[in-house]
């Protein structure tokens, strides 16, 4: 492609030739129909002049062949958008510049870049005018370091280049606002005056007074002057005093970026720099342009701010600049509390996909909000510490919470932006390494929760990740093909790497009580929620969130967030899901207090756990009483009033395995073990009927058997004094099969 090279003055001084590298096809068209280029690609580069130098801006995006400059490659990068290119031929310093566009290849950088930057901006002025950042209206020159001035700068020059902000400015130059003030004007005697009531209370107003021989007899005298109040139309008011005072403060952040950038040139040169200085000239041209209109002429300076102006509120004209100049006060000046962030607003591919996270935080705190009734998103941002800018908190510091009812059982929701789980705690974090998700929610039952475990046991975790270069996730959620396809695909597109999926099973793996991971990505594409086949409900869970900024905004963007954080407190609330009774028996089989048992025993007759399964110790008298036990398969314990009877509702009675012990030569061995089929009522006389051997009581539990054949080896060797030992002799008593093990095991096993 040719590319004409203009001069200031309109005319043509050279052409600037780009084309692909051999075998490559990397133009392409941006939306205006015009041939564009691709980020990262690498293009041919020809300058068609008579210079024989000449100097190129921007220089960082040229990889010449020679001193000349006039012919190597072309690497746009990261440079994504218009870009402006600036050719000057060293000897005659003769200047032309071209344009052209450098499209994003994942997004249209142009508009979703900046939509994410509007998004932020506009949640920090939100907590701006809410009262957080009162010393940012501060009009002295700034101390803040050039970087973060020149990001301010960034976001002023970015606004007034909107035509929405030009058509603000030219609403309130050709219809600004008037207010209206009383002026008192003094007439001395016999010059004309207004008849009406004004004159006739002129003249009866009380002060100095002189004679009137022509007068009649009820006015004798008239005053010395007459005064009356007239009222006048001006425009020195508050809204438009603010808007003098907005254009004078962006006025001067230019000049001073313009200083600060002419100090740094002079010891450093660089084509950013150049630009810099320009760009800054040029606004500070447009802003005297504005300030020169002749309706600031008579407003005088502003001496408070008028934040709850109705004009400045509502006013079309002034409503959009007053919220330009809160975005400008307070989105540039947002910093992040981390260690590892530099320039947060810079073009380049890391500090987009940094901002990318900002973005999706954001858009998870405002989806909670909107889901939970009350949005919070501003109150992610406050003050730094030296008041200079505003902050972006991370860690625990980030913390925001929300309190709901969903079907009557209080939850307790708290967000947070780069929490870290620590390495190796298995209760607060992570039992492998140290993890920090991009996003990290909270859900807690507050309330009608089993007493047996702790609420914090009962909560879950939701982590997101934000994965700005994400090209093939849905591919490798999806039943995928082959796994080493998959990864050559990854390899060959530049796109999503297996690790990212990876990365979000180490979180649902790792971290405590975590029960979904998610990517959030700038795809386009709505996609379900990928679960474990066994899984049937929302949680657990694992998957991808499409989250691509909108210009509608981000209630826009994240309309799939809303109903999946709906769906899930939805779940949280729900005491019968499989997932809160995952949890509770997770709790409650790994409390801290159980002691950890290692053994050998091992049995074949178990429905259940040895640890959740209940075993009626049950005493056997003597030999006729195992007799009749053997002989009609049933046992019996005393029921009613008596000393060592069970009561209906007893767990005794809910025991599915029963242990016969008798008394052998002084030593208590194991006769029988049965599984209980089931109890019923009987008295003496019932007994009597059926052989039981002499009945001392009047009523009885019976219980239906069924003998195990074979007990385990190991029987012979269980401790029947320790497991009795808290009971009256010959009392049943429950206990686990658990217990029974740990009572056969030699001492000092466990």
């Amino acid at each position: 492609m040719k590319l004409a090279l203009q001069s200031s003055g309109g005319h043509v001084v050279g052409e600037l030739l780009v084309t692909n590298l051999p075998g490559r096809q990397d133009t392409t068209f941006s939306t205006r129909g015009e041939i564009a280029l691709r980020e990262a690609a690498i293009y041919r580069y020809e300058i068609l002049t008579a210079a024989e130098t000449v100097d190129l801006e921007p220089r960082e995006l040229f990889d010449p062949d020679d001193a000349s400059l006039k012919r190597g490659r072309l690497r746009p990068g990261q440079a994504v958008g218009r870009l402006r290119i600036q050719v000057v031929d060293r000897a005659t310093q003769v200047a032309g510049s071209t344009e052209i566009d450098v499209l994003a290849v994942k997004l249209h950088h142009e508009t979703e870049y900046r939509q994410m930057l509007t998004d932020i901006s506009s949640f920090a002025a939100e907590a701006v005018l809410q009262g957080f950042a009162p010393s940012l209206l501060d009009l002295a020159p700034s101390d803040s370091p050039a970087e973060l001035l020149y990001l301010r700068f960034a976001m002023i020059a970015a606004y007034l280049q909107d035509p929405a902000f030009e058509a603000a400015i030219a609403r309130v130059t050709t219809q600004p606002h008037r207010t209206w003030v009383a002026e008192r004007e003094i007439r001395p005697i016999g010059a004309p005056f207004p008849a009406g009531s004004a004159f006739r209370r002129a003249v009866r107003a009380s002060g100095r007074r002189v004679p009137w021989t022509g007068g009649s007899v009820t006015l004798a005298s008239l005053p010395a002057a007459l005064s009356r109040d007239r009222t006048e139309a001006t425009v020195d008011n508050s809204a438009n005093q603010f808007v003098k005072f907005a254009l004078t403060r962006w006025r001067a952040i230019a000049l001073e970026l313009l200083n600060a950038l002419s100090l740094t040139s002079q010891k450093v040169e660089s084509g950013p720099l150049r630009r810099g200085e320009q760009i800054a000239a040029e606004v500070g041209a447009q802003l005297d342009e504005y300030l020169g209109h002749p309706l600031f002429r008579d407003v005088t300076a502003l001496n408070r701010m008028p934040t709850s102006d109705q004009v400045l509120l509502k006013r079309a004209g002034y409503r959009e600049i007053f919220r330009t100049f809160a975005m400008t006060e307070s989105g540039p000046t947002v910093r992040i509390d981390r260690e590892d962030l530099t320039d947060v607003f810079a073009a380049s591919q890391r500090n987009i996909a940094t901002l990318y996270e900002f973005w999706c935080f954001l858009a998870v705190v405002n989806s909670l909000g909107r889901v939970c009734g009350y949005e919070q998103t501003a109150r992610a941002f406050a003050v730094s510490a030296d008041g200079t800018s505003m902050m972006m908190r991370s860690g625990h510091a980030s913390k925001l919470s929300w309190s709901v009812r969903r079907v009557d059982r209080p939850l307790r929701i708290e967000v947070f932006f780069n929490r870290t789980f620590a390495g190796r705690d298995d209760r607060r974090g992570s039992w492998s390494q140290a993890m920090r998700p991009d996003c990290s929610v909270r859900i807690r039952p507050d309330g009608s929760t089993p007493s047996r475990v702790t609420a914090q046991e009962l909560e879950v975790w939701l982590h997101f990740d934000a994965k700005y270069r994400v090209d093939n996730l849905l591919a490798q959620l999806s039943s995928a093909p082959d796994s080493d396809e998959l990864l050559a695909e990854s390899a060959t597109t530049g796109g999503a790497k297996r690790d990212d999926l990876l990365k979000m099973h180490a979180y649902r793996d790792a971290i405590s009580r975590t029960a979904g991971a998610y990517v959030l990505y700038p795809g386009s594409e709505i996609k379900d929620i990928r679960r474990h086949p066994g899984f049937k409900e929302v949680l657990p869970g694992l998957g991808a969130f499409p989250l691509r900024p909108n210009s509608e905004g981000l209630p826009s963007s994240s309309q799939a967030l809303d109903q999946f954080f709906s769906d899930v407190l939805m779940h949280v609330a729900s005491q019968v899901t499989r997932d809160e009774r995952h949890r509770f028996w997770t709790a409650t089989v790994h409390r801290s207090d159980e002691p950890t048992l290692k053994s050998s025993l091992t049995t074949d007759f178990l429905d259940e756990p040895p640890a959740d399964t209940d075993v009626l110790l049950a005493f056997v008298r003597d030999v006729e009483h195992l007799q009749w036990i053997d002989q009609l398969k049933q046992y019996n314990i005393r029921a009613g009033d008596r000393v060592g009877a069970v009561e209906i509702g007893g767990r005794e009675l809910g025991a599915k395995l029963l242990v016969l012990y008798e008394n052998r030569n002084g030593l208590l061995r194991v006769a029988r073990a049965a599984k209980v089929a089931r109890w019923r009522p009987a008295t003496a006389a019932d007994l009597s009927a059926i052989g039981y051997p002499d009945p001392r009581g009047e009523i009885y539990f019976v219980a239906d058997i069924e003998f195990i054949e074979h007990l385990p080896a190991w029987a012979d060797s269980i401790d029947l004094e320790h497991l009795t030992s808290g009971v009256r002799s010959g009392a049943p008593i429950v206990v686990t099969w658990w217990d029974i093990v740990r009572a056969a095991l030699p001492p000092n096993s466990e």
